[in-house]
């Protein structure tokens, strides 16, 4: 530990003077500490499928000259006026030479640039750059496609209980006792694409412990031809006005959300993860007629559902979409779920109106137990077959303010509720932002597709006042902050009562040059739990605030062209009632390897963790897979090491990717408990990736 803060205090002393050089052009942010930033500190806040699909525009980057608006919108870091900057700069200049011609885009700040070339890239053949609506062919479309094929594998060097061979007499009669399939884990994606009008796609997945392809996907969009905006067949999501009625898209942690919460979704786009819930199969489509937009869309699919004792209703969905015993495969797509629904958009100057209703229905009725005191949080849960979301949101800004919102109202068979979720941003200068954000979702408010930002998973059952801040005005530092007050007024799993919460963020980050960076953040989050005191009269249950602080510090060094140094420690304290208090820290450092022309790279890292419990578990993001994602957690105490190589065999078409990664505890015999469990204080893997474009 002592040499750890040694050489972090070095690092810091002496980095502006041993690497701030200056470079012709910015570096470009890693995508690492990209996730860091969309993930927030909780990796639990953000879905895979989300990070899979950045991480598909990270690999397959776009034209800057002939993106559009829709395009810049769809990330999650760019504010309102920095996309209207960018396309005003493509209008009045035309065509950008480099990326480098980012830096004149006023609105834009250097994180900003640095995460926008993470998706976008200048083609050597830029696209024409006329009036009017281009003259599009399908031969031409399909002539000019590019096509990506990826297979991956991974393989465990160690065997789970569930893949452990049991009696047959003893399999007969628990015949849950272990998977039904291998345990390897196999994914195949293929993608076309053409002149950013044409894509398609197909996906298929066979996890761990399932047996053959469990789940297979595809998707065929056309875009931006003629009136059409967008149109797709196959599986999808889409997003209108703040996701109250249907936003089956990205949600992100609370930060990147400080400059981005005034714009309003209006889009459909591709499901092209490996991600089995979340998404609508069918057909939707999108008509552009000057300032009006005009969205339908119609879905079927098959759901996974665990069915109540009498067999009558649906309990509770499952999502995970893991069908690897008898009993998980008994509920693969035992239920049905349509969907209907369209929206209205219309916008002029400043002022943006969007409208849109959804109606859903299952085939099965939704029925969650609440006749008991620990199940009685289920009072106002979805319940029945029909559902009915309308919404209405608007956006309009004047001169520095921006107003922004969405109310919903929702109908049920057995209620019906409101939501409402409004945010004013003030953009005080070019240097300072503040952002406000106030919504109220009913508890009884059902929406069956929603997604918006808040605590809880569901909009429902919350209300709150949230509260940020980003400035620039200290010279090569960026500093954000927020404070988020919450209320619960119906019971919660395991709250009794109504309750109360609150979350706050710190974060600075200074870069004086491109050779280094440093953040510093800290976090905290408290909600009220139910707690148990004990009493040599009686036991007693009262609300107690469960709170968890975390601080990280994290030092980047781009010491050349190939060489870059990522430092990192964090640390965490859980209080709760008078248990003893719980706390750990880990210390990770990353190495990486790569050719100018980033081809070629290696990874190599290894982080040190030390925490009381999986209470007090330390999320760090690391190096991974194309098309893959993961958030690891660090609890109990032991030492994780990773390799990653990205190797070009066939310079810009075929690519063999690995990753090795192997965990030790040195306080633990066993790893994992039930199926999952490992006999072992040790687990290595292997995940080997082939990318052939072409």
């Amino acid at each position: 530990m002592r040499f750890f803060l040694c050489t972090l205090f070095i690092y810091i002393c002496n980095a502006p003077f041993l690497f701030c050089q200056p470079t012709p052009e910015e570096e470009q942010m890693a995508w690492e500490d990209f996730v860091e930033i969309a993930v927030g500190e909780d990796g639990e806040e953000i879905d895979g499928e989300t990070m899979e699909e950045l991480l598909e525009l990270y690999g397959n980057p776009m034209d800057i000259n002939a993106i559009g608006r829709e395009d810049l919108e769809a990330f999650p870091f760019l504010s309102e006026e920095q996309v209207e900057g960018i396309m005003l700069y493509l209008e009045k200049n035309g065509p950008m030479m480099s990326l480098g011609e980012l830096m004149f885009v006023r609105e834009l700040g250097k994180r900003e640039r640095e995460m926008l070339r993470l998706f976008v890239e200048v083609k050597e053949e830029a696209a024409a750059w006329q009036d009017g609506v281009q003259s599009i062919k399908l031969k031409d479309l399909l002539k000019k496609g590019k096509h990506e094929a990826v297979w991956r594998t991974d393989i465990p060097f160690y065997k789970k209980e569930g893949y452990k061979s049991v009696a047959p007499e003893v399999l007969e009669k628990s015949p849950n006792k272990v998977y039904r399939g291998g345990k390897f884990h196999h994914i195949f994606r293929y993608a076309f694409s053409s002149m950013s009008h044409l894509s398609a796609g197909i996906q298929m997945e066979k996890d761990a412990g399932e047996r053959g392809i469990d789940y297979m996907s595809g998707y065929v969009m056309l875009k931006d031809v003629g009136c059409v905006k967008n149109a797709v067949i196959g599986n999808y999501r889409a997003s209108f006005g703040k996701g109250l009625a249907v936003n089956s898209r990205m949600k992100f942690g609370k930060m990147m959300m400080l400059n981005t919460i005034d714009r309003m979704d209006a889009g459909i786009s591709k499901h092209s993860s490996t991600s089995e819930h979340g998404y609508f199969t069918g057909a939707a489509a999108t008509l552009k007629l000057n300032s009006w937009q005009l969205s339908a869309f119609v879905s079927h699919r098959k759901a996974d559902g665990t069915f109540n004792g009498d067999s009558t209703g649906i309990s509770s969905l499952k999502t995970d979409g893991l069908h690897r015993t008898q009993l998980e495969h008994s509920k693969k797509g035992n239920i049905s779920i349509s969907n209907v629904g369209g929206n209205i958009h219309w916008e002029h100057k400043d002022l943006r109106l969007s409208a849109t209703a959804v109606a859903t229905y299952f085939n099965v009725p939704l029925m969650p137990r609440h006749d008991t005191p620990a199940s009685m949080y289920r009072l106002y849960n979805a319940r029945g077959k029909d559902f009915v979301v309308g919404s209405l949101a608007y956006a309009y800004r004047f001169n520095s303010f921006t107003f922004s919102g969405e109310t919903a109202c929702s109908s049920t068979e057995r209620q019906s509720g409101m939501a409402s979720l409004n945010a004013l941003r003030w953009r005080a200068n070019s240097l300072n932002a503040f952002t406000l954000i106030a919504r109220y979702y009913g508890a009884k408010f059902v929406s069956i597709n929603g997604k918006a930002f808040g605590e809880n998973a569901n909009i429902q059952n919350e209300e709150g006042i949230f509260i940020g801040w980003t400035s620039k005005s200290i010279r090569n530092m960026e500093i954000q902050a927020y404070a988020d007050a919450m209320y619960f007024p119906w019971l919660k799993q395991n709250i009794s009562a109504s309750s109360y919460g609150f979350e706050g963020m710190l974060q600075a980050t200074v870069s004086p040059c491109n050779k280094w960076t440093l953040l510093t953040r800290y976090h905290i989050k408290t909600k009220q739990k139910d707690f148990t005191y004990d009493s040599e009269n009686d036991d007693f249950t009262t609300l107690e605030y469960n709170t968890k602080q975390s601080l990280k510090m994290q030092l980047s060094l781009n010491l050349s062209d190939q060489l870059t140094l990522r430092t990192s420690a964090s640390g965490v304290l859980v209080t709760f009632g008078n248990n003893p208090n719980e706390k750990g820290f880990a210390i990770g450092e990353n190495i990486r390897w790569q050719t100018p022309k980033n081809q070629c790279r290696i990874d190599l890292g290894i982080t040190y963790f030390n925490t009381d419990n999986y209470n007090a578990r330390i999320y760090h993001y690391e190096p991974t897979l194309l098309y893959s994602f993961g958030s690891t957690p660090y609890y109990y105490k032991g030492i994780r090491t990773t390799l990653l190589a990205n190797l070009p065999l066939v310079k810009e078409t075929l690519f063999l990717n690995a990753k090795f990664a192997m965990t030790k505890y040195f306080n633990q015999d066993t790893i994992g408990s039930g199926l999952e469990r490992i006999d072992a204080n040790h687990r290595e893997d292997l995940q080997v990736q082939v990318r052939w474009k072409f």
